[in-house]
């Protein structure tokens, strides 16, 4: 959400793509919906505890400007069948950076 950081000793801005946290909840509120109506998706919640989703927005049918996929990691509540949203982040496209830390250089991962 063009947060800085600083890395190295160096302050890094890093791109916006939404511009508010009720923007980027509605996105993946959006994107959890439209996955688990995709059986690809769906029948990755097989009753383990944790559910990794690497989800590709187009075959969703979602745009967004500079992302092209989400990783969702889901987590099953002890004691119970539900499983919760633990995190969400881009892996790939234009605004997607990634760090390289052998090189100290950021890259688009897209």
């Amino acid at each position: 959400m063009g947060q800085k950081i600083v890395v190295n000793g160096q302050a890094k801005q890093l791109p916006r793509v939404f511009r508010d946290e009720r923007e980027l909840r509605e996105f993946l509120d959006e994107v959890v919906k439209r996955a688990l109506k995709d059986p690809d998706y769906a029948r990755k919640f097989n009753g383990g505890g944790k559910v990794v989703l690497t989800v590709d927005l187009k075959k969703l049918g979602i745009n967004v400007e500079g992302i092209d996929e989400v990783e969702l990691v889901f987590l099953k509540k002890k004691g119970s069948s539900n499983y919760y949203l633990k995190t969400a982040y881009p892996t790939r496209g234009n605004k997607v950076l990634e760090y390289r830390e052998w090189s100290g250089e950021w890259i688009v991962a897209g």
